[in-house]
């Protein structure tokens, strides 16, 4: 019985599979894995804690504004009950 793919392409799908796994993995690490010691450099200004806020006040009043335009968009038209 012969293989529908080469058993060398096989294990090299696999070898690459495995390398992307890896990466990924060091990725999440890098992103969620900081040790409490090294979290100094995570440490937001006061000016940077202030615009954050700003900005996503800015983005929910955009929102929510969105939201209350989209209700009278469309106004539905009479039902007639015959």
């Amino acid at each position: 019985m012969g293989f529908a793919i080469h058993p060398a392409l096989i294990v090299l799908c696999v070898m690459l599979g495995a390398a992307l796994m890896v990466t990924c993995g060091a990725g999440v690490h890098r992103m969620y894995g900081v040790r409490v010691e090294d979290r100094a450099h995570m440490v937001r200004s006061v000016e940077q804690e202030s615009y954050m806020r700003e900005v996503r006040d800015r983005n929910l009043e955009g929102l929510m504004h969105e939201g209350r335009r989209s209700h009278f968009k469309h106004p539905r038209p009479p039902v007639n009950r015959g």
